[in-house]
């Protein structure tokens, strides 16, 4: 078998990581994976063929390098599927979806779309005029009005989708394998970024923008008054935006007078983030939305007790209201973290429903998702 897709770009990020994943899993089978792209995509395997298209800048970020993928991608797509005889389409978001609604329609092959939460097109452009905002949404509207499946990772998506009366099925992301291969003692984790042994520590961790809500936290570590607990941020913004946002959010803690209890420790490799989940004494992700969060996953994976925004894609993966809280009331989450570092009996509460759910997120994804998407060929799409 032979698959199609396509990613202009890939950055840091758990939607990023996730279509690596779905990469992987295709080619661990044998089958073989033709990839559009703008920049490099970083898999080296005797099945995967990368085809770049030149691009005359070094930077694929802004509006022109996003323009150009939806004029050329998809007269491109259907060639690069034509002369290599594609069996299926695979859209990683419903922009993708549309771009490749030309091979889907020229090529007779079905498609089958992913659609995880912020991926969209159109969230990119939030503060963008109503024109663009509408002229994105139809185009993610016709993405996946062409879609034969749309795989989604959570039920507030799937639920959507079905109203337009197309395929849906939810796959939740798993939780990875934790495995650190060089151990480091607690003291020399703290010290390294700066955190006293006698103190607490709060953590959260993803990509720094706007809809991650992390001003909340730091507001609400001020409300709690207190000098022995710590609020470490990792994570960087991937776009101008995001920069700005974080400079925003250190501005808050300095405006605040919170600065030296508040870490930004940048981008970290998977089993440095793992090292500081394992000193840390409770993770917090206050998001305004998500599609399903990786760093969530991984700190559960970690035993670390957690408390998220009651949104869709984390009311998924945390599901009992006591590890729940509304995004926008600091008072509730204010006291949720009191009680948790006052209240022994309430720790444990929360650690055994912390339990409870990691068991449901431990899963071979890949094969998941493999058989979630080759179940196309079963139907007969495909002569």
């Amino acid at each position: 078998m032979k698959i199609l897709t396509a990613m202009y770009t890939v950055k840091r990020g758990g939607a990023y990581d996730r279509f690596l994943m779905m990469l992987e899993a295709f080619l661990e089978r044998g089958v073989e994976v033709h990839c559009l792209s703008l920049t490099p995509i970083p898999i080296k395997h005797y099945l995967f063929f990368n085809h770049k298209m030149y691009f005359p800048s070094k930077k694929a970020d802004g509006l022109f390098p996003r323009m150009l993928v939806l004029i050329l991608f998809p007269f491109w797509s259907v060639w690069v599927g034509y002369s290599n005889r594609i069996d299926l389409i695979i859209s990683f978001g419903s922009l993708y979806a549309f771009i490749q609604t030309l091979s889907k329609n020229i090529l007779k092959r079905p498609m089958v779309t992913f659609i995880r939460g912020n991926m969209f097109f159109g969230s990119k452009w939030q503060n963008s005029s109503k024109t663009i905002l509408c002229l994105t949404k139809t185009i993610e509207e016709i993405g996946i009005r062409y879609s034969d499946r749309i795989i989604t990772n959570n039920e507030a998506s799937r639920s959507e989708i079905l109203r337009k009366k197309v395929d849906v099925q939810v796959l939740y992301n798993n939780i990875p394998s934790i495995n650190i291969s060089k151990s480091e003692d607690i003291s020399k984790t703290r010290e390294k970024y700066g955190v006293p042994l006698n103190v607490r520590i709060l953590v959260t961790a993803g990509i720094l923008n706007r809809g991650k809500n992390i001003e909340f936290l730091i507001e609400c570590l001020s409300k709690l008054e207190t000098k022995d607990i710590y609020l470490l941020i990792v994570g960087d913004g991937s776009t101008r935006t995001d920069l700005h946002y974080k400079e925003s959010l250190k501005e808050l803690t300095r405006r605040l007078g919170i600065e030296q209890w508040v870490i930004f420790t940048g981008w970290l490799e998977k089993e440095e983030l793992w090292k500081i989940y394992q000193v840390s004494d409770l993770f917090v992700i206050p998001s305004l939305n998500e599609g399903m969060p990786n760093a969530l996953l991984e700190a559960i994976g970690c035993d670390l007790p957690c408390l998220g925004s009651d949104i869709p894609g984390i009311n998924d993966i945390l599901h009992y209201k006591d590890l729940l809280f509304d995004p926008v009331n600091l008072e509730t989450i204010a006291n949720r973290i009191r009680r948790f570092f006052s209240d022994e009996q309430y720790t444990n509460h929360l650690i055994q429903l912390i339990r409870k759910r990691k068991k449901i997120f431990v899963f071979d994804w890949k094969e998941k998702v493999f058989q979630l998407i080759t179940k196309e060929i079963s139907l007969g799409l495909v002569n």
